[in-house]
Order: C-alpha cells, then sequence, then structure tokens
C-alpha cells in the first residue's frame, strides 16, 4: 500500500519552502506500460490510485489539487502518459520527472509546466486523448472558448477551419452550419434536418432551431468532421458538435464574469457549485447578454407611403408602407438562460447526473441592407447609400425564442470493464420571428414564422473500453420529435397575405455496435454498424387570405390555392465504417477509413405554395474515405487529414419548375479536401511562453449531377460548388503568457481568421456569391494572485467589411470592430 505524507521540501522549481504532499510506493518504478483503471474522482485520490498501480511517487502541494477532479484513466500505457490523461483540463501539470522516472513533480500548468496538455475527448463515445482518435476531431476547451469570444455555435465559424454558415433564406436566426461544404444546402426551417449534428450534453437536437441555443459554462466543445453514421447515426453526413457543459466539482467553486464593450453590448456570467454531501453535488449557472446591435434603421425612406398599383391604380384599401422611424444600434440581443446540474453518487460504481435548462431570447432580427441606389435602381430601394450599416425597413423586427429542456446520464460499472450508460432528454421550444428578404420597406415578401418544437430521445449503450486487446460498444436510439409551424406572408408582388401551417411528427429508432481490436502492439481495426428506420407523419395547409382582393396568388404560382396536404414518408438504412490505425511509435501514428452516411428524407418546410412542394424527398447517402495522420511530440504536435466524399440524392432547397423554392433531390455531389494542423511551444522561458496554433482546411466541392426540368439551371449548376463550401478557411492563433513576481500573470492571445469565398444556394449568380475576408482579433488578460483578473477583447480590430451573404442586392453584413473590457473573479 502507498503513503501518503506532508513534509515541508525545496522544490527544485520552488524559490521558497511549500506544504507538499509525497505519494510514494516502495517497489522500483516502471518505464513499460502499465494497466491502469483509474474512475473519474476527486484529483487526491486519483494521485494515490495511480501511485499505488504506477509504483512511483508524486509531489505536490494540497492547495494545488484541492477541489479538482481527474479524468478517468484506462489501459495499458506509460505512467507519463496516464498521469498526463487524468491531470488534463484541471489547471495542473507535470512539472518535472526525476531521472530514474520514479518521482513526478506537479505544478500549474498556467506557466511553469513545460509538458503538453493531454487533451482528452468523448468523439467515439469514450475518454481517449484526441491524439489517438481516428477521426478529424477539433477540440476547444472552456478557457479556450472564453479567450475566443465563443458564444453559441456560430462563433465556430473563422475560429475552427472546414466550420462556415449559411443565412441564405432565413435570417441570422435560421443560419445553416455546414462542416466540408456539406449543410449549406440545408432547409432553413425547423421541421428540416441539420446535417451538422449538434448534441449538448450528449443530447441530439433535432432541428436547426437549435442552432440558436446559447452556449455557456462549458467544460468543452468538440468538432467531429466528416459523416458520423455509426455511432452518431442519421443526419451526421457533415459531422458533428458536441457541446459539454460543467457539472459539479468535489469542493464549493465557482466564478462570475462580467464584460461590457462597444455598441451597448454587456454580457454576465455566473456559476457555483460543489459537493453538498458525500453523494450529491450540484452546479447553478446564469448568463445575460445585452445589446451590441451595430445597424442603423433610416425608416422607410423613399417609399413610405407607398402603395401596389393595379393597372395605373393606386390600390388605397392596401395598407401603405410605414416610416418607423430611425433607429440606432438595431440588432441588439436581450438574453438570459439558466442551467441547474445535479450529480448523485449512488454507489461508486453508479452516478446519475440531471440538467435543466431554459433559455428567453427576445433580442432584435437583424435585416438586409440593400446596394446603394445607383447599383440598384429598382422598386425595391427606398434610397441606399453606401454604407453596408445602415438598413431601410417599414419596421423594426424583433424575435421571441424560448427554450427549456431536462436531460439525463445515468453511468453504471457493470463490473470490471463492463459499463453502462443511459443519455435522454426532453425539450420544448418556442419561436417567432420576422423580417424580409430583399433588404426593403417594401414588401416584396415579408414573413412572420410562429413555431412550437418538441422533442424526446433515449440513448442506451453497454461498453468494455478499457483499452485492452478488444473495446466494444453496442447500443440503441430512440427518438420522437414534433414541429407545428405557421408561416404568414405579406406580399406586394402577389398583392395578398397567405398563410403555411404545418404540422409534422417524427420517429427514428436505431441500434449500433463498434469494435476495436489490437491485432498486434502497433495496428488496431476498427468496424461498426448501425441500422436506423425512420417514419415521418406531415401534414398542412396553404390558405390564400385576399384581404385586398385583389391576389394574383394562382397566377403567380400555377396553382389553386386553398390547398391541404396528408403525406407519410417511411425509410431505413444501415450504415458502417472500417478503419486501420497504425501506431508507428508512442508518439506517431496514422489512420485510413471508409465509411457511409445517411441524411433521412422528409418533408419541405420552407414556404408551401403549390402541391408540388408536399411531395417528400428521399433519403441522401453518403461514401467517405479519409485517411490521416497525428504526430504528437512534447510541446510540438501535427495532423494531416484527407477526405473524399461522394453523395447521392442529394437534398437542397432550390427552384423548382413552377418557379418557387422547394426542398427535393437535385443529383450528385463530390467534395474533398484536405484539413491540417499544427501547434508548437515557439519560447518556453521560465516567465514567458509562446504558444502557436496553425489550422487550414482546403476544399473543392462540386454539383456532379443536378436534376431539374429547367434545363437552363442544369446547365448553370452542373460544375458549381456546393452552397456554404469555402474553398479556403484558416486559423493562426498566437497566444503569450508572462508571469511577474508577486503572483501576476499576463496572457496575451491573438488571432487571424480567414474565410475564402463561398456561394449561398444552388443555381449561385455573381450576386449570391461572397467575397473572402480575414479577420483580426485579440484578447489580453491580467491575472492577479488573488483570484480576480481583468481583460480586454477586440474582434475584428482591422474594421475588414464583410458579408456572410449576399442575396442578389440584398445583403447581409458581419460585425465591424468591437471591443471590450471584463472582470472575472474566481472562488
Amino acid at each position: 500500500m502507498p503513503r501518503v505524507a506532508f513534509k515541508t521540501t525545496l522544490l527544485a522549481f520552488c524559490a521558497a519552502a511549500s506544504l507538499t504532499a509525497v505519494i510514494t510506493a516502495p517497489a522500483c518504478a516502471q518505464t513499460a506500460p502499465v494497466a491502469f483503471r483509474i474512475e473519474s474522482q476527486s484529483l487526491d485520490q486519483a494521485l494515490i490510485a495511480f501511485a499505488r498501480s504506477a509504483d512511483v511517487q508524486v509531489l505536490f502541494t494540497p492547495e494545488l489539487v484541492r477541489g479538482k477532479r481527474a479524468t478517468a484513466v484506462s489501459g495499458s500505457m506509460a505512467p507519463r502518459e496516464a498521469l498526463a490523461t487524468m491531470l488534463s483540463g484541471t489547471g495542473v501539470g507535470i512539472r518535472s520527472v526525476s531521472a530514474d522516472g520514479r518521482t513526478f513533480s506537479l505544478g500549474g500548468t498556467d506557466l511553469a509546466s513545460a509538458e503538453p496538455e493531454v487533451v482528452v475527448v468523448t468523439a467515439l463515445k469514450r475518454s481517449a486523448a484526441i491524439a489517438k482518435v481516428p477521426a478529424a476531431v477539433v477540440a476547444l476547451s472552456g478557457n479556450e472558448i472564453r479567450e475566443r469570444g465563443i458564444v453559441g455555435t456560430e462563433g465556430l465559424v473563422d475560429e475552427v477551419p472546414g466550420v462556415s454558415i449559411n443565412y441564405a433564406f432565413g435570417g441570422t436566426g435560421y443560419g445553416l452550419l455546414s462542416i466540408r461544404g456539406i449543410g449549406g444546402a440545408d432547409d432553413y426551417k425547423p421541421n428540416g434536418s441539420p446535417s451538422v449534428a449538434l448534441h449538448v450534453d450528449g443530447v441530439y437536437q433535432t432541428s436547426n432551431a437549435y442552432f440558436s441555443m446559447p452556449l455557456f459554462d462549458l467544460e468543452r466543445i468538440e468538432v467531429l468532421k466528416g459523416p458520423q453514421g455509426t455511432l452518431y447515426g442519421r443526419n451526421t453526413t457533415a459531422g458533428v458538435i458536441n457541446a459539454l457543459t460543467r457539472g459539479p466539482s468535489e469542493t464549493f467553486e465557482g466564478y462570475a464574469d462580467v464584460r461590457a464593450g462597444n455598441f451597448d453590448y454587456t454580457r454576465f456570467e455566473t456559476a457555483v457549485g460543489g459537493k453538498v454531501s458525500e453523494n450529491f453535488g450540484v452546479r447553478l449557472a446564469v448568463m445575460a447578454e445585452n445589446g451590441g446591435g451595430f445597424m442603423n434603421g433610416e425608416g422607410a425612406g423613399t417609399l413610405a407611403g407607398f402603395r401596389p398599383s393595379v393597372g395605373g391604380v393606386v390600390q388605397t384599401q392596401v395598407p401603405a408602407v410605414t416610416d418607423p422611424g430611425k433607429r440606432e444600434g438595431f440588432g441588439d440581443k436581450d438574453m438570459v438562460a439558466a442551467r441547474a446540474t445535479f450529480s448523485f453518487d449512488f454507489t461508486p460504481q453508479t452516478n446519475l447526473t440531471i440538467k435543466t435548462f431554459a433559455s428567453r431570447d427576445r433580442g432584435d432580427s437583424r435585416q438586409y441592407d440593400r446596394l446603394a441606389k445607383a447599383q440598384d435602381n429598382t422598386q425595391f430601394n427606398a434610397g441606399e447609400n453606401a454604407d453596408p450599416y445602415s438598413f431601410y425597413s417599414q419596421k423594426y423586427f424583433t424575435h421571441a425564442y424560448d427554450i427549456r429542456g431536462l436531460s439525463g446520464t445515468l453511468t453504471h460499472r457493470v463490473k470490471e470493464n463492463l459499463n453502462f450508460t443511459v443519455v435522454g432528454g426532453v425539450q420544448s421550444t418556442d419561436r417567432t420571428d420576422g423580417g424580409n428578404g430583399d433588404g426593403s420597406p417594401y414588401p416584396g415578401y415579408e414573413y412572420a414564422f410562429d413555431e412550437k418544437l418538441s422533442q424526446a430521445s433515449l440513448e442506451m449503450r453497454l461498453s468494455d473500453d478499457n483499452g485492452g486487446k478488444l473495446d466494444w460498444i453496442v447500443g440503441a436510439f430512440y427518438l420522437t420529435d414534433s414541429a407545428n409551424f405557421d408561416s404568414t406572408w405579406t406580399s406586394f408582388t402577389v398583392r395578398s397575405v397567405y398563410d403555411n401551417n404545418h404540422k409534422q411528427r417524427r420517429n427514428s429508432f436505431a441500434v449500433f455496435g463498434q469494435a476495436d481490436y489490437n491485432l498486434t502492439e502497433k495496428l488496431r481495426l476498427s468496424g461498426g454498424l448501425r441500422f436506423t428506420r425512420d417514419s415521418v407523419d406531415y401534414k398542412g395547409q396553404n390558405i390564400d387570405h385576399n384581404p385586398w382582393g385583389i391576389s394574383i396568388y394562382n397566377s403567380t404560382f400555377a396553382t389553386v390555392s386553398g390547398f391541404s396536404w396528408d403525406r407519410d414518408f417511411e425509410d431505413d438504412n444501415l450504415s458502417g465504417r472500417l478503419t486501420a490505425q497504425y501506431f508507428v511509435s508512442e508518439n506517431f501514428n496514422l489512420f485510413a477509413s471508409a465509411s457511409t452516411g445517411y441524411r433521412g428524407g422528409g418533408f419541405d418546410g420552407t414556404s408551401i405554395m403549390t402541391l408540388e412542394e408536399t411531395y417528400p424527398f428521399e433519403s441522401e447517402t453518403v461514401t467517405a474515405y479519409e485517411a490521416g495522420a497525428r504526430w504528437y511530440k512534447g510541446r510540438f504536435r501535427a495532423s494531416l487529414d484527407v477526405f473524399s466524399y461522394k453523395f447521392k440524392n442529394l437534398q437542397a432547397t432550390t427552384r423548382l419548375a413552377n418557379d418557387t423554392n422547394g426542398r427535393t433531390n437535385v443529383g450528385r455531389a463530390e467534395t474533398s479536401g484536405v484539413d491540417l494542423a499544427v501547434g508548437a511551444r515557439l519560447f518556453d522561458g521560465q516567465t514567458q511562453k509562446i504558444d502557436l496554433d496553425l489550422s487550414a482546411a482546403f476544399l473543392d466541392s462540386e454539383i456532379t449531377e443536378y436534376i431539374s426540368r429547367r434545363a437552363a439551371d442544369v446547365a448553370a449548376t452542373v460544375g458549381d460548388p456546393l452552397p456554404g463550401a469555402p474553398d479556403v478557411t484558416a486559423n493562426l492563433s498566437l497566444k503569450h503568457q508572462a508571469a511577474f513576481t508577486g503572483g501576476w500573470d499576463l496572457t496575451s492571445r491573438l488571432t487571424v481568421a480567414h474565410h475564402g469565398e463561398e456561394s449561398n444556394r444552388l443555381n449561385a449568380l455573381p450576386n449570391n456569391t461572397a467575397e473572402p475576408y480575414t479577420l483580426t482579433n485579440i484578447h489580453v488578460e491580467l491575472a492577479s494572485p488573488a483570484s480576480w483578473s481583468v481583460y480586454g477583447y477586440g474582434k475584428n480590430i482591422t474594421d475588414e467589411v464583410y458579408f456572410p451573404e449576399l442575396n442578389g442586392a440584398a445583403r447581409l453584413v458581419g460585425a465591424p470592430a468591437t471591443y471590450g473590457v471584463g472582470l472575472r473573479y474566481r472562488f
């Protein structure tokens, strides 16, 4: 048995004596791999278990580990690797190792440790060092998320190469995330299935409506690039985003963070929690965000009072375009969110974690701007100038998003190397939003959306994942969700007001399994299968209200209004993945994989103007090939991924034969490219450190087959890139850390992000293609020895004018230079 003693000792890296814990085991140290099975628990107890297993001694101060929780370690590995994994995310690192490898000295990782942090992810639904995951994964820690200013999934754009967002149809509240060029052609309405699957604490989010959820008090975010048809299943043809929130710590602790910036922006975030009793822990987190609007509304301009004419006769029964007056700082946020987490340790082998959450968003709905009048001499233009931050409108649209839910994770160790996990969740959402699609007070088409969503899901997994000769996981998944939504359209072009009322019910069931087998000490083979069964029921009606008596709805859409529909869709799919991974050395490995993915078919929810748009579209499939290399050596790390995907029955929103926009299967597409990332410590001094991170994604996408009854569209589209598929995206980050006498630390991060040229829809014209842009951000923070810090930040500090979306003469401008200061206190 090891012994724990506290004594005063002079460590080589300290200038003065300190109270230090020494954990020892009497036998000789081992340098060969050791079989570890250490659960996630308080760090001090985990270190005791580590010293016992590895037959070594570990030196640390009690204050260093107090209140911290260790990452679980399982499998055969070198003691140093096991210890680094166990310490990941704790702020504690390996400061030094004795010459004989028997003694490990620990210290804070902020500046003192020259050892690399081992990033542990759960991308394969088990904990593993990211360097050994045979898939393209990007992981951002909670601290890095804060320094980069990420407060929602849209913040991943420009921070993670290969990720983009498309606002082509529904405005900023209906963004379509894409990864490696897949997702930008998705359905923006809430009954669609995003190609990028968002999971929050293990719970799958069924609709792109949840991309607007606030993310706060995060442990980390993981981005899995490429199809994930085996462990994650349906609707992951682009990839997966895993957002993991923090849970209760072993001791009472928390923080408060408040910041203020230009455009009247404020944000407050706080969290507190810890153990209430030996077996029960609680954490509460709250976030509020306000202001930040950088657009200036100019009212209705020259279109104030406008009414449409028919045959030269002004239609006085039609309400005139109103002038709401001018408004500065439009686009303000008004959001509050809260989460409570409860952790129950029923036994040492059984834990139940429950999270309940809610958010309320009453912000402004950002509007499109139009080109200057000199460049856009149309009825829509109200007298625009060249200023992209001013716009004209007959009203200032706001939105109301309310999300609430409950999720739970039960983990139980049935016996040694056999674990049972259950993840379930229920949530509901109410959303109202509005806007116009042409950036004009003239309602060519003005929309008002009213949506009610609900979902419930349950996943059960049984796994043997101890890192032995054979690891395996089997599981089952069930999901049911509903979307009731009403879209009201006001159009001077159609001379009417008309409604689409939709009701959709969807059920999905899947069983899956994966096995990883170490064929030799260096070669690992993996294989997995997933069977999915989907069913969808979709009904609704279209109503032309014709309130002014001059509707031309029927002739505009070549249909007869007042129709309804009730349709069903069913499909099943078997997807799989094969992977071979070869460990050239402990620090260098290669892998190659072949997989298939599946995106369930269903129904269009955009704007049902004709019966043609009510028929289901078929499921989309993808065949994916990928190869990669990982090299981690000290503070240097590098990764390279090469991929090629082929899509059949590609789903997209496009122009149909009757000139309406509808969701359908448009043919085939191919994407290929390269992801690379390099990280290195450029300077490692006693008081200063400089770290570099460089990542980039190079993408080539092409529509190889396009199905349409419009020959001109076929000719114009085949050979085009996919929507939301920028050719080059890159991110360069330099982080400098300096330690001063008295315990003061200064941290600075400079980030430069480049986003390449990108179209935002099929049949794209030059005025639907956004130009490339480069953004420069900075974060500087001074931390005191008294647990508080002050910081300043700037985003787009060069004030570059850029447009995430162009829609003909209408355009959506990105944020100008924003900056602010903040205060953070930890307790």
